[in-house]
């Protein structure tokens, strides 16, 4: 049976990328909205926006994880 190298990492597609920098991006702006101190302490976020937002930021990252090449059974020989 031949031997065969496998990379450690896995690669990602063009899309695959740009699902990972869309969720990654997401997550960085939710954290600043909800990080921003408010003026009279009082603060309100919508529970059904927040829940939607971060429905998509799973979204985005179920597609990175379908967009790798170990999940697509692409494997190169080293």
């Amino acid at each position: 049976m031949k031997s065969m190298n496998f990379k450690q990492g896995c690669i990602l597609s063009e899309q695959g990328e740009s699902r990972l920098l869309r969720a990654a991006l997401a997550s960085e702006f939710l954290a600043e909205v909800l990080s921003v101190p408010t003026v009279n302490g009082a603060r309100t976020v919508s529970a059904e926006g927040a829940a939607a937002l971060v429905a998509c930021i799973a979204e985005q990252l179920d597609g990175v994880v379908k967009e790798t090449s170990t999940i697509k059974g692409v494997m190169r020989d080293e």
